[in-house]
């Protein structure tokens, strides 16, 4: 073990203080720079001061009852704590060297860590904080959801000292409120038959999205997604056979779009992708050619049966552009894609651009005024 405080951990844990959690039972997705931990914590889509009221108060429920200044729920990513709920940082994150960082530990080994005296400690001493006299004492727990490590509800002591087992075990039940609220939220932002991003999910990704467009040049696409001939699926071969459609366009999208890029099922049979990081109306519709080349290589639902699909591809480049507006856009030139027997996708874009793409059925139509 690469830090010795984890034997305190791990008595505590065998004395009962700190039970075994049921993520325990299978691995779990622990390290700060993992891919899988960061798509999740992407897709969790969580921000300092989150003002989540059950997150506020299980810190500030833990600050009362053990008098620790400091109490934090830490989303960690490389060199980077954002505070989601805290008291006693007064920002809604900050920077500290993962080498450096309590939490960060918490996160890599996915177990509890319990630092009694930072002062003294041959590598938490050189924590900013600590050198600072901010910090003591840490005591932390992963905060899991769906076997990945997210981050970790955390106390810090503005000087050393012990935490006792009550203490400690009301940091572990806490933390394990704080996997469910995290779980519950996850829930009711995500499609339940395709696993992909519901429609709230999606609205707050694509806000985010041109938001940064205020720091940053670029675009923001959305690519509005409509199949074809599904309802022939249903009506011939049930529900039970459409869902089945839906699961496998779902899959087939996920593995052709980019890793910066969001896939959504608004309902029905109704899929929409933004593309942020994009500089040409190009980029975009090079994502469209994948997807539908995708969709016209999954396997027909019966004979004589073929899903296709039209898209509608809307794109801004400025931050005040409404999600919805974007939204609204997207699914109006989809429509016009389904009218025009020719036309697999149409564009409705910030400029008339040429598009060389090679595919007379392309169009890239002007802004409305």
């Amino acid at each position: 073990m690469r830090r010795e405080e984890r034997a305190s951990s791990i008595q505590l844990r065998e004395r009962g203080v700190l039970p075994n959690a049921p993520e325990e039972a299978a691995p779990l997705v622990t390290g700060v720079s993992d891919p899988r931990r960061l798509r999740a914590v992407a897709e969790a889509h969580l921000a300092g001061h989150l003002r989540d009221t059950a997150l506020d108060a299980v810190v500030s429920s833990l600050h009362i009852a053990t008098g620790a200044p400091i109490v934090v729920v830490n989303l960690v990513t490389p060199g980077l704590q954002t505070y989601v709920a805290e008291i006693g940082v007064g920002e809604p994150c900050s920077t500290v060297p993962d080498t450096l960082s309590f939490c960060a530990e918490v996160v890599d080994s996915g177990k509890p860590l319990v630092v009694s005296d930072a002062t003294a400690h041959p590598v938490y001493g050189d924590n900013p904080l600590v050198r600072a006299g901010s910090v003591g004492a840490y005591a932390g727990v992963p905060v899991v959801d769906e076997g990945v490590v997210l981050g970790s509800l955390a106390m810090f002591a503005d000087a050393p000292r012990e935490f006792s087992e009550d203490e400690l075990a009301l940091l572990h039940y806490q933390a394990r409120l704080v996997s469910s609220g995290l779980a519950l939220r996850r829930m009711a932002r995500v499609d339940s038959l395709t696993g992909l991003p519901n429609r709230t999910l999606l609205t707050d990704r694509l806000a985010w999205g041109l938001l940064h467009l205020e720091r940053q040049s670029g675009q923001v696409a959305v690519l509005f997604l409509d199949l074809d001939h599904f309802k022939e699926v249903n009506d011939s071969l049930g529900h039970a056979a459409g869902d089945e459609q839906l699961v496998a366009v779902a899959d087939a999208l996920r593995q052709v779009v980019r890793p910066t890029d969001t896939v959504a099922r608004l309902g029905g049979d109704e899929f929409v992708v933004v593309c942020e990081e994009t500089t040409t109306t190009k980029e975009v519709l090079a994502v469209a050619e994948r997807i539908l080349a995708a969709i016209d290589a999954l396997p027909p639902p019966a004979q004589g049966l073929k899903i296709d699909a039209s898209i509608g591809v809307a794109i801004s480049r400025s931050s005040t552009t409404e999600p919805d507006e974007l939204l609204g856009r997207a699914d109006e030139a989809m429509y016009r894609a389904k009218q025009d027997p020719k036309a697999r996708w149409v564009v409705d874009a910030p400029s008339c651009e040429a598009a060389s793409t090679g595919n007379t059925n392309s169009m890239i139509c002007p802004d409305r005024p």
